[in-house]
Parts: structure tokens; sequence; C-alpha cells
């Protein structure tokens, strides 16, 4: 660690954040080391972006990348402000030279919502490649094995690739992958995987049912443990053969959740609704709903979730609507 990270955690450790920017002030950062430098011009970066001050973080950004063009920290950082000024074109050239392990994994997970935002599903999947080198190399998908080596979950991963899969129409990728790690790797559920994976591709939800239905009673046994994602996965499936919107409500809404479920578990109540209400012919419904879901998650859902709770349709009205993606409102 450089003297502008140990800097940085502790002003952090000591809820000094404010502090931050202040502090880096004091240095001159033409006198720091190579790597010192970088890390300045990157924080100083950050400063500016976490206060909401759009332009100077930008700007910190660039200046950063011109004397630092190999930072990948901060390329990813310049590139995510072009994207939000809405240049994506600068902002993805400078992703694809960002990669994983170069960066942290949940940047790589960043650039490639980005890329579902865009519907740049190349990109997506590059974005989100590396990871399955590491886990070839790994050869065990245990959740708690993989975090402890700054990997994402294994089904987090898949299940993006599933997504960009679904959206393209290529499943090349993803079925690789399935035939890989099912015969090469362990500790994960490999006829759980070949399951979702046909009934994803063939947009067949209701196969899923009844090992979700088994999942939430082995769940309930165990005192405390939230049961409401899975419970929730069973309504949404549940909802899609409901016969009014009134009775898909119902069975939506039904869902309690307690307060050790996540709560954005409520969003995608609001994102189900809204699209069972444009499926009735509800406009009023379905905008009342969106509006509820668009306060609480104004960048949709990650595409992995999405793809979980089967509203990757509803989001792609929403990116057209919102100006993210060329996709038709109206597929």
């Amino acid at each position: 660690m450089t003297r502008i990270s140990n800097l940085a955690n502790k002003l952090m450790q000591q809820g000094k954040t404010d502090d931050i920017e202040r502090e880096l002030e004091k240095f001159d950062p033409t006198k720091l080391t190579a790597a010192e430098g970088a890390e300045w011009w990157h924080m100083y970066g950050i400063t500016a972006f976490e206060d909401g001050r759009e332009d100077v973080a930008t700007e910190r950004f660039r200046r950063g990348h011109e004397q630092f063009p190999e930072s990948p920290m901060i390329r990813f950082a310049l590139g995510q402000q072009y994207v939000r000024a809405k240049e994506p074109d600068k902002g993805f050239a400078l992703f694809r030279k960002a990669l994983f392990p170069s960066i942290p994994q949940q940047y790589a997970l960043v650039e490639a919502r980005y890329a579902y935002l865009h519907s740049r599903y190349d990109d997506a999947r590059a974005f989100i490649r590396p990871f399955f080198d590491d886990y070839k190399r790994l050869k065990i998908l245990d959740d708690d094995f993989l975090y402890m080596r700054g990997l994402p979950f294994f089904g987090s991963y898949w299940n993006h690739l599933a997504a960009f899969s679904a959206l393209s129409g290529d499943w090349r990728e993803l079925d690789e992958v399935t035939s890989y790690v099912t015969k090469n790797c362990s500790d994960y559920d490999f006829d759980r995987l070949r399951l979702e994976r046909d009934a994803y591709h063939d947009d067949d939800p209701a196969r899923l049912l009844p090992g979700l239905v088994k999942r939430i009673e082995e769940e309930a046994k165990v005192v405390g443990f939230p049961t409401g994602f899975s419970r929730m996965m069973a309504a949404v499936i549940e909802a899609r053969e409901a016969p009014t919107l009134r009775a898909l409500q119902d069975v939506v809404e039904g869902v309690a959740l307690g307060g050790n479920d996540f709560p954005w578990l409520q969003d995608v109540k609001a994102l189900t609704l809204a699209e069972a209400a444009r499926r009735f012919g509800d406009a009023e419904a379905q905008k009342l709903y969106e509006t509820t879901f668009l306060k609480r998650q104004a960048l949709l859902f990650e595409p992995d979730i999405a793809l979980e709770f089967w509203l990757l349709e509803a989001q792609e009205r929403l990116k057209a609507d919102l100006g993210w993606s060329p996709v038709q409102a109206g597929k």
C-alpha cells in the first residue's frame, strides 16, 4: 500500500471521509512515485464524484488518465464518467482496457451492467469472461471459497451470462461454460444449473417451480433464515398463469417480506406488477408501479436479478423509455 491508500483508509476508518480531499491537496502530485501519483489522481477524482461534482470528477480523472494512461482504475473511473454523460463509445473504449483482475470484480460487474443497459452484449460478455478463467483454474465453485479469492459467486456470473445470452439470442458461450463446469468442477448443484439453462432458453419458468417449492420448505426449517428471495421467485412464476390482474396482484403482494430479506425485493414486486398491468392493459396502474420502481432503481436491476425474476423483457421496455438502449419500447 502507498501513502495515498494508507491515508484514505485511515480517514475512512475514522469516519472522516470529508477530510480526504483536503488532505490529498497537501501533496504535490508531481513529486509522488508513479504508483502514488496514479492513486492520488484516482482518489482525488473519487472525492468529487462522491460529492456529486460530476464535471469536476470527470476533469480530474481525465487529467489523471493523461498522466497515467496505463492505470486500469483511472480508465474505469473515467470510462464510467463518459457513460454517465451519455458518451458511451468513449466510455466503453476505456472499459475494454480495464478488465478483471486489474480492477476489482465489483468494478467489472459495473462495466457489464452499463454494457447491459446499452445493449452491448459482446462487451458485456467480455467484461465478465475473465472470471471464468479463474473458475477453470480453481475448479471449486463453493461461494465462500470464491468470495475469499475476490471472485463473484459462480451463480451470479452464470446468471449474468445467461441474461446476455437470452437478450442477444446467442447461447454458445453459456452452453460451453455450463458443459465445462459440469464435467470439470465441484461444489455446485449442476443438475439445477442445467435445468435453469433450459428454462431460460425456452422461456419456461414453470419447470423451476417444483425445485423452488422444495427449497422454500428446506429454508423454512432454519430458524431466522430469510425466505423472501425464494418465495418471491416462486410467486413471480406462479403469477404468470394468473387469469386477471387482480389475481396476479394477490399472488405477488401476498409475499410477506421480513426484516432480514433483501429490501429490493419490494422493487421486484413493483416491476412485476408494472409488467402485469401492461399485459392486462391497465396503463394507469403500469405507470404508477413503474414510477415506484424507478424511484428506487434508477439504473434498473442488475441483469442477473432481472433474469432470475423473469424481468428482462420489462426492463427492455424501460431501457428504451429511459434512453439507455435503442430497443423499441413496444417489443
